[in-house]
């Protein structure tokens, strides 16, 4: 990427630099100063800081949002799937554990990408092909980025809603009051917070489907989606590089607190330049001579 070329141009000039003036005192260069090191280390540790925080985006993008959708039976879960895809995916009736197993699909809706994933409603049941559902259902939590946990506004808070709340109380949720469209019966008063946040929507009346989008637009891209002109890091390797250029950076500023010499901190400058051009490819150690051997005119 353009980015980590400037960074590691960046390091290699001014490795070259120090190297003249530790091999090569005869030419006449002015003498890198521990301050132009600091300087360096510091902004460009804040730059790859950045790429790094972008990591999780670049997930995101690569993979979507991985969204699971969660209630008991009959709450409309299935139905809010459809509405989100846009067509009649999973079997919506009016029998209470109609979805058996996880149904899984990608959409990307407004530019938000999500993977979402349909479970069977959680409750307490003697069937044993609905309890396996609702096992998977409880492992697909675990590995959610994201539960749409959806209430139904038209009954009463009940046992299996305040079971499944304990579930995910540690997760990323957005509360879903479905079936506005009825007489409201549903009380979550005592759900202070919960009861602020919960969005009012209706699925047969194909109302409130901007307003989910735009509450997971805030809760993963801080309210915005538009980066199409930054970098976005989506590969797992090339963020461990990253961490790894950044901590060698660290190390270089520790080094100059601590008082050490040049060609010492050199070394971890060196370093942090390898673990980045491993990220684009090219062996910058042949860079580094090049230029000490060309703009330097050393041996000339």
């Amino acid at each position: 990427s353009k980015e980590i070329n400037e960074i590691i141009d960046n390091i290699i000039e001014l490795l070259a630099n120090i190297e003249v003036n530790i091999d090569f005192p005869e030419y006449d260069e002015d003498e890198v100063t521990i301050e132009k090191v600091k300087e360096l280390s510091e902004k460009t540790a804040a730059r790859i800081d950045r790429l790094i925080s972008t990591a999780d985006t670049g997930k995101i993008f690569k993979e979507g949002i991985k969204t699971v959708i969660l209630g008991k039976p009959n709450v409309g879960k299935s139905s809010l799937m459809n509405f989100l895809l846009n067509e009649n995916r999973a079997i919506v009736t009016e029998v209470p554990g109609t979805t058996r197993d996880t149904i899984e699909e990608y959409v990307n809706i407004k530019g938000v990408p999500l993977r979402i994933i349909d479970t069977a409603g959680i409750r307490e049941t003697d069937d044993r092909v609905e309890k396996i559902g609702v096992e998977k259902a409880l492992q697909k939590v675990e590995e959610a980025d994201l539960i749409i946990m959806i209430f139904d506004s038209s009954r009463e808070l009940e046992y299996d809603d305040k079971k499944i709340l304990k579930y995910i109380e540690n997760k990323k949720v957005i509360y879903i009051k479905n079936k506005t469209d009825l007489e409201e019966r549903l009380n979550i008063s005592e759900y202070g917070s919960i009861e602020k946040e919960a969005i009012s929507i209706s699925v047969l009346k194909n109302q409130g489907l901007d307003e989910i989008i735009d509450k997971i637009a805030e809760m993963f891209f801080h309210g915005t989606i538009n980066v199409s002109d930054e970098l976005i890091i989506n590969n797992v390797r090339h963020k461990n590089l990253l961490i790894n250029a950044k901590n060698s950076l660290l190390e270089v500023l520790s080094s100059i607190e601590s008082n050490m010499t040049i060609d010492f901190i050199e070394i971890d400058l060196k370093q942090a330049m390898e673990y980045l051009g491993l990220i684009v490819g090219k062996t910058v150690s042949d860079d580094l001579m090049d230029i000490i051997f060309n703009e330097f005119c050393i041996g000339k």
